[in-house]
């Protein structure tokens, strides 16, 4: 497991790396420039290719301290290259260790939603999350609705269009965020996906694009849904800074509403029902 300085979670889990590029918010994708980066190194041997993990599975376990972990931020657990059973066995360590808070991130709901009512719900510290990069993918957001858990958040990051019509029921969570990297340092590139331009060296918030980001705040807090504003971004995360509106966002989430009962059962078990 490592630390992180991302500002929702405390530490990254990566049982399994690798995924594919499935929309536009994947263009740019942190995680594929890093792994393809060092394949054939010892931390990632077949770049960003599928690579199982299990000798992390008993990190988790390890951890005494209570912790917010992020799943797979190298990869996406309902990706359909991750076989089955390892993503059982995934959920598996996820239930037996209540005194974590695990944030899963998925651009596939469907598979999220197949698992769940497989499974009879999510473990009650399994928190469900889809990225929502533009209008264009707000059906992602209707089918994680359908899924039991006891959070359900979005991830607009990178945010790369404005969310028009967006509908926050059943939603207790939004994360926003601008794209970082020095692709933005192409001033086309910037323009059609960055929340930021350049001007005398300096990272400045775009203001019509700045309202991208006011349009969500104001929807979560007419919805009294948690809400973050991670980074405007740049050449790097913060160079932008993150305030909005001279205020830093740093909502977080109390389950409301439905909470699942959550699968009791051990691994074998649920791989019997499935």
């Amino acid at each position: 497991m490592n630390e992180t300085n991302i500002e929702w979670t405390d530490v990254t889990w990566n049982p399994a790396s690798g995924c594919e590029v499935l929309s536009e918010g994947c263009k740019y994708c942190y995680a594929k420039t890093l792994a393809d980066n060092k394949r054939g190194s010892a931390a990632f041997p077949n770049g960003f290719d599928l690579t199982i993990r299990p000798h992390k599975m008993a990190e988790p376990r390890r951890l005494s301290q209570p912790s917010r972990i992020f799943v797979n931020s190298m990869s996406d657990l309902f990706w359909n290259q991750i076989p089955d059973d390892y993503r059982l066995r995934v959920i598996d360590v996820i239930a037996s260790t209540p005194r974590h808070q695990y944030q899963v991130l998925t651009k596939r709901p469907e598979k999220m939603l197949e698992v769940n009512r497989k499974l009879g719900g999510f473990p009650d510290n399994l928190w469900a999350g889809v990225s929502v990069e533009n209008a264009r993918n707000l059906w992602r957001m209707d089918i994680l609705r359908q899924v039991s858990a006891s959070v359900r958040f979005i991830s607009a990051e990178p945010i790369i269009g404005p969310l028009t019509g967006l509908n926050l029921d059943g939603i207790h969570w939004v994360i926003t965020g601008g794209e970082s990297g020095n692709h933005l340092m192409d001033p086309d590139v910037c323009a059609r996906r960055g929340l930021v331009e350049r001007i005398n060296g300096r990272w400045i918030p775009v203001p019509e694009r700045v309202q991208w980001v006011r349009d969500i705040r104001d929807a979560c807090a007419t919805a009294g849904t948690s809400f973050v504003h991670k980074q405007w971004g740049g050449a790097r995360p913060k160079s932008g800074g993150r305030e909005l509106d001279g205020v830093i966002h740093d909502g977080y989430p109390r389950p409301a509403g439905f909470i699942s009962p959550g699968p009791a059962e051990s691994v074998g078990a649920m791989m019997a029902a499935w």
